[in-house]
């Protein structure tokens, strides 16, 4: 019997939603402050479209999904675990 498995996509946008829930209501400022990229404007764009992809997973890069909850998991110290 084969287990179904939530597509990496989703595992990523939940971990972003509790990492994003740790770091608090001014997320973006402190990802921005901890990780210089997200001080750019593609980095403002990567937060912006991985926010957004929390209410239409439609939407979101996986790639960029991945690379904001990444960093932002170092925010409040969540050590990174298997995607």
């Amino acid at each position: 019997m084969e287990i179904t498995r939530l597509p990496i996509k989703q595992r990523l946008l939940i971990r972003f939603r509790r990492a994003k829930e740790m770091a608090g209501p001014k997320w973006r400022d402190k990802l921005a402050e901890h990780n210089q990229f997200f001080d750019t404007r593609t980095g403002e764009a990567y937060m912006r479209s991985v926010a957004q992809a929390l209410s239409d997973p439609r939407r979101g890069d996986v790639d960029r999904i991945e690379h904001v909850t990444l960093a932002l998991e170092e925010i409040p110290g969540i050590s990174n675990v298997r995607i």
